[in-house]
C-alpha cells in the first residue's frame, strides 16, 4: 500500500495509533471518516495538529486521535503542515508512525488492516469497476472544488495577497499536485471566467445522470447490494452539492434515494455529520436563499440541465 517513507515533519514517526489530520467540512476527509466508522473506529479526543506532548502522541484503543487541520484560519497553509502533505490539503493519516496521503490510499489501507464492512471486493470483476467508479470521483474533484467554491463558499474561500503569496512559497518547497496556487490566485482575483464554474458545473451533473440511470436496477448501493469504497466517494459529493443548493432529488431521484440510504448509516451520523451539522445547516440556509432570489446553484442548473 503506499505511504510515504520518508516524511518531512518529525512529528509523523511520534504518533502511536491511528491520527488523522483533517477538516470536518471537507469532502476527502469526510470519506476517509465514513471509512473509519465502517472500520468500527470511532472519533477519539481531540488533538492540536501540530502537538507533540507525550500525552498528545498516543494512540486510542478502537479510536482515531482527531488532529484538526483549520481551512478557516488557513492551518494547511503552515510551514508545520505542509511538511506534513506537501499538496497542503487534507486528509492525511498516520497509523504507528507511518504516513499515508490522498483519501483513497487510506482508505485501501483501512480496508486491508482493519475489520468492519469490507469497502472493495474481492472479486476481480467488481473490484475493477469499483476502483474504475472511485478515479471517476477522483477526476472529478476539481469540478467539486470549482462548484462549490462559486456557489458555496463566496468570498470565504478568497486568500489576500499575503497569503497567496505564503502558498505559493510553500508549493515551491512541496509538489502543489492540487494546483492550488493557480486557482487560489484565480479565485481571489475573479479572473476565472463564468464559463468555467458551469462547465464544472456540467460535468457534475453528467456524472451524477449516469449513476442515477444504473440506480435504477434496484440495486442498494452504487456498486452492488453491498457498500464498497465508490459510495463514500460519491456520497461526500452529493453532501457537498446539496450544501450548496444543488436540488439533487429533483434531477437524480434513484440517486437522491441511494444517498439517503447512505446518510442514515451510524458511521455517516456520527463520523460525517457529528460536527459538521452546524455548518451543514448554515451553508444550506445560505443556498437556499441564494436559490429563492434567483442567484443561485439551481438557477445555474437550469443552463446545464436544458
Amino acid at each position: 500500500m503506499p505511504r510515504i517513507d520518508t516524511p518531512r515533519s518529525e512529528i509523523v514517526s511520534k504518533l502511536e495509533g491511528l491520527h488523522l489530520f483533517h477538516f470536518d467540512g471537507a469532502p476527502c476527509a469526510q470519506r476517509v471518516r465514513f471509512a473509519l466508522g465502517e472500520k468500527g473506529l470511532a472519533r477519539g479526543r481531540e488533538e492540536k495538529f501540530d502537538s507533540v506532548t507525550s500525552s498528545s502522541v498516543q494512540g486510542e484503543p478502537n479510536h482515531w486521535v482527531s488532529r484538526l487541520v483549520s481551512l478557516v484560519r488557513k492551518d494547511h497553509m503552515t510551514t508545520t503542515y505542509a511538511q506534513i502533505h506537501p499538496n497542503m490539503v487534507v486528509p492525511a493519516l498516520v497509523h504507528d508512525g507511518k504516513l499515508y496521503l490522498e483519501s483513497m490510499d487510506i482508505i485501501e489501507y483501512l480496508d486491508e488492516t482493519f475489520g468492519g464492512t469490507p469497502l472493495i471486493s474481492k472479486d476481480p470483476e467488481l473490484r475493477v469497476a469499483t476502483m474504475k467508479r472511485v478515479e471517476q470521483a477522483k477526476e472529478l474533484h476539481r469540478s467539486i472544488r470549482f462548484v462549490t467554491f462559486h456557489w458555496g463558499l463566496g468570498r470565504l474561500a478568497m486568500l489576500n495577497s499575503r497569503e497567496r503569496s505564503q502558498l505559493a512559497k510553500l508549493a515551491q518547497q512541496g509538489s502543489d499536485g492540487e494546483n492550488l496556487v493557480s486557482f487560489y490566485n484565480g479565485y481571489s482575483n475573479k479572473t476565472i471566467p463564468e464559463s468555467i464554474y458551469l462547465d464544472h458545473l456540467t460535468k457534475l451533473y453528467e456524472a451524477f445522470c449516469e449513476l442515477n440511470t444504473e440506480l435504477k436496477d434496484g440495486r442498494k448501493f452504487l456498486m452492488s447490494d453491498g457498500l464498497s469504497i465508490a459510495d463514500a466517494f460519491w456520497s461526500m459529493k452529493i453532501l457537498r452539492l446539496i450544501e450548496c443548493g444543488y436540488p439533487v432529488q429533483a434531477h437524480h431521484p434513484e440517486l437522491y434515494a441511494w444517498y439517503q440510504r447512505i446518510y442514515q448509516r451510524p458511521s455517516f451520523q456520527n463520523e460525517v455529520m457529528g460536527k459538521n451539522r452546524l455548518s451543514n445547516r448554515i451553508f444550506r440556509s445560505k443556498a437556499g436563499i441564494e436559490n429563492l432570489l434567483g442567484i443561485g446553484l439551481k438557477q445555474a442548473l437550469t443552463k446545464v440541465a436544458a
